[in-house]
């Protein structure tokens, strides 16, 4: 069965609940809405770093984090290219339209996991997985892992 690897980062004390869709429920997301649960995923761990750092960029938080793997197979990936995405997807900060696509597909139940385009580097890809789609049982997720970073990446103040 050929699958894809994605890459999350998590702070150490939401570790336990890093794929449950939690966070993204309690505050919603680009592709999602408040109230709908769903896991943020990078095709890298470097694209995983960069879109925490477009968020944050406190060393002692980052310095907090760990970050996981998951495998999916590949027959649980729908994928969206950017054209097939509302006009602004993209806007920052992101809007109710890319809310509302995401929340169609979330409930449409068509696959465990939406491939999209990142806005932080386009030409990559973010993996949004529902966490309660029947099908998540079937993504393998690895143990949490320290993440190291250099720390040139930081800004300084």
């Amino acid at each position: 069965m050929e699958t894809v690897r994605v890459w999350r980062i998590s702070h150490r004390r939401f570790a336990d609940t890093a794929f449950t869709g939690e966070g993204a429920r309690l505050f919603g997301g680009r592709f999602n809405s408040e109230g709908k649960s769903v896991v943020y995923t990078s095709g890298s761990l470097s694209l995983a770093l960069l879109e925490m750092l477009v968020r944050t960029n406190d060393k002692d938080y980052l310095s907090s984090c760990l970050f996981f793997h998951a495998d999916i197979p590949l027959s649980l990936v729908q994928e969206v290219a950017s054209d097939q995405l509302p006009d602004d997807w993209d806007a920052l900060p992101y809007g109710t339209n890319s809310q509302k696509f995401g929340d169609e597909w979330i409930d449409s139940r068509r696959s465990a996991v939406l491939k999209v385009p990142s806005v932080v580097i386009p030409v990559e890809w973010n993996y949004v997985i529902n966490s309660l789609h029947v099908d998540f049982k079937h993504i393998e997720i690895s143990r949490p892992d320290e993440l190291v970073f250099d720390e040139r990446m930081m800004v300084s103040k």
